[in-house]
């Protein structure tokens, strides 16, 4: 399989209270997966891009979390999103929940819990590893056409 490619639109942010914030950098824009590599008899082997930096500062009146939706009109292969963070201010931690999978128009679901109300506690960053997956039955993008997705992240009390 040759020529897999998964667009990620990174450019929506949505933030429930005024006070809290949530930014990130792509590394210059969208993100491009590519699939290009199989092992002859197996399936290709999947593409990852940990470029994307995301940071946050919650300072709400209640514990927070960060959630992750995507849509993907057509979507056909996979993709799959996991925070890792890197940086936290003083005090309590959140609790990161691994590898979300992304399909088209899923619900808000749990990146990044328990995000607490003081500051420094509530500022934090983290790396956002994609993963994109394709099975050889699921075809190429050359019949099958390339995903793209629009991934929402969003800063919201808990």
């Amino acid at each position: 399989m040759k020529g897999l490619l998964l667009l990620i639109g990174l450019m929506t942010v949505s933030v429930e209270a005024s006070a809290q914030t949530v930014s990130f950098t792509a590394g210059g824009g969208a993100l491009n997966l590519s699939i290009t590599t199989a092992t002859t008899g197996s399936d290709p082997t999947d593409a990852t891009d940990n470029s994307t930096e995301l940071s946050w500062d919650s300072q709400g009146s209640a514990t927070s979390k960060i959630t992750v939706s995507t849509t993907c009109p057509g979507q056909s292969f996979g993709l799959y999103v996991e925070l890792t963070v890197t940086s936290w201010g003083s005090g309590t931690s959140g609790t990161e929940q691994g590898e979300i999978q992304l399909t088209d128009g899923m619900l808000d679901t749990d990146l990044f819990r328990d995000i607490p109300t003081t500051s420094p506690g509530g500022q934090g960053s983290g790396t956002l590893t994609y993963r994109a997956s394709a099975t050889t039955s699921q075809g190429a993008s050359v019949d099958e056409g390339d995903d793209v997705h629009t991934i929402l992240l969003t800063i919201a009390a808990q």
